[in-house]
């Protein structure tokens, strides 16, 4: 179990950068163990271990890790390193005490960096579905003969010709 836990923290600045994650001057975010102190023991998962549950048993525990926010706001709280003490499907989650899941949970459904996420993703959402919308109504319009396809044939002449080439 240890060993799958330090797997999955070893592996959490990659998932980070690859979901996109930007800094404020727009250049790619990857955490790094000079301010993420659960990146400082990447041989010794007990520690790691011992870290992410006295963190999040401090006073100020609640407030989050470096970061937080950034990677929140634009991957998701599933990209945070928190979210591995959450995630209960994790082979790890039984090292994990109650209390401390319950107030990560509870931290990550609170901040600032949540709503601004759940923001952006139905505004994707949204933009998707009228995308879709607008295509399905071109089809039904072409279909119809209510409007005519566009000439472009520059176009039809490159797919005539790929045609024949199969």
């Amino acid at each position: 179990m240890l060993a799958a836990l330090q797997a999955d923290v070893n592996a959490w600045p990659q998932r980070v950068r690859d979901a996109g994650v930007k800094k404020s001057d727009g250049s790619a975010y990857l955490p790094l163990p000079r301010n993420n102190a659960i990146l400082r023991t990447p041989d010794d998962p007990e520690a790691t271990l011992r870290y992410m549950i006295e963190a999040w048993e401090r006073p100020d525990g609640d407030e989050g890790s470096s970061g937080w926010y950034r990677i929140i706001a634009d991957a998701g709280p599933e990209l945070t390193w928190e979210w591995l003490m959450v995630d209960e499907s994790k082979p790890y989650a039984p090292l994990i005490p109650q209390h401390v899941r319950e107030r990560v949970r509870d931290a990550l459904e609170r901040d600032a960096g949540t709503a601004e996420w759940r923001r952006r993703q139905r505004e994707r959402q949204r933009a998707d579905q009228e995308r879709a919308e607008r295509i399905a109504q071109l089809r039904a319009q072409y279909r119809s003969g209510q409007v005519s396809r566009p000439a472009m044939p520059e176009l039809d002449s490159s797919l005539r010709s790929r045609g024949r080439s199969r």
